[in-house]
């Protein structure tokens, strides 16, 4: 099927949602679900005389760089393609590197958005809508998505069009990047560097309606070393809620997401791929649409896709669509 016949039939079923969501609104609260955009802990700051190391680099990295947000933290150079300026930044520019917090590798990590292999139109196209403010803050407490729309102002349009073309021709990490397991309690945690960092001791704790997601090694993700695995604690039963969530709910409005993100939500011709991407990310993202901070082109298709889902709606599908073979 043409591109053109796929965004025709995009076009066709967005407006069928718009129909089917006036009949079950479901207005998310005043304020973002916080467990979805956790704080940070007070952090010490950098040794200028200490030198970090990684087990498996050979790179040594002074821990003022490991905390530097204009440069990217390189542990392992022969893992990606020669940085962009807008990657790489160091050499002197004081604006945010995409490859601080992105990765050099691009999975970013659960406080920011997993971008490697996604379509270069895509990625420029959003980062065109933060520059525009098209896509907004959701919760201003949330260090990230500030540095995020910082960081796409401060670049060139060049420059950001070079990050994206970057980024694309990456290829996302392995299936067991992201583990999500059900589970109706998680284990002792806490809000840390925006997210949960998994405590060895403490009392566990009811799920409820939530997505605890961490990395399952707090040292190593600290040290940004792209590598690190992370798991997402989800309710009960959610995998299976999304997955039939997923096949199209016409009561809700919400045609079959392979519609427009393909076959195994790899990626089609109107939507990027989402499959096996940080469950939390995917959340945020579905509220966003909701909520409004995305008005971006793509939204005018996802608002009335997500204008009837409920916040448990949401956790289900994130929850199903991380549990997918990337």
């Amino acid at each position: 099927m043409s591109r053109a016949k796929l965004f025709a039939g995009a076009c066709a079923l967005a407006a069928a949602a718009v129909a089917f969501g006036a009949l079950a609104q479901d207005k998310p609260a005043d304020q973002p679900p916080l467990w979805a955009w956790p704080g940070n802990q007070p952090g010490k700051p950098a040794d200028k005389a200490k030198i970090d190391t990684l087990p498996g680099s050979s790179q040594k990295i002074p821990e003022t760089a490991v905390k530097d947000l204009t440069t990217a933290v390189d542990w392992f150079p022969k893992d990606h393609p020669a940085m962009p300026t807008a990657v790489k930044g160091g050499d002197g520019t004081k604006h945010f590197a995409c490859g601080f917090c992105h990765l050099p590798e691009g999975p970013g990590r659960t406080e920011s958005a997993d971008v490697a292999g996604m379509p270069a139109d895509y990625l420029y196209r959003q980062l065109l809508d933060m520059k525009s403010g098209a896509r907004a803050v959701m919760d201003p407490h949330y260090g990230p998505q500030a540095n995020m729309i910082v960081t796409a102002k401060a670049w060139s349009d060049a420059d950001l069009r070079a990050a994206a073309d970057y980024f694309a021709k990456l290829k996302y990490p392995a299936p067991n990047h992201v583990k999500v397991i059900e589970a109706a309690e998680v284990p002792a945690h806490r809000p840390n560097a925006f997210v949960y960092e998994f405590e060895k001791e403490g009392p566990k704790e009811a799920i409820g309606e939530r997505i605890i997601e961490g990395p399952d090694d707090f040292e190593r993700f600290e040290l940004r070393d792209w590598r690190v695995a992370f798991t997402a604690y989800v309710p009960v039963g959610a995998i299976a809620r999304g997955a039939a969530l997923a096949k199209g709910d016409s009561v809700k409005g919400l045609p079959a997401c392979d519609t427009c993100h393909g076959a195994g939500l790899k990626g089609g011709a109107v939507a990027p791929p989402i499959a096996g991407r940080y469950p939390t990310g995917v959340f945020r993202q579905l509220y966003a649409f909701k909520s409004g901070a995305r008005n971006g082109l793509a939204s005018g298709f996802m608002k009335p896709m997500v204008a009837s889902l409920s916040q448990k709606d949401m956790i289900d599908l994130a929850a199903y669509v991380g549990s997918l073979k990337p």
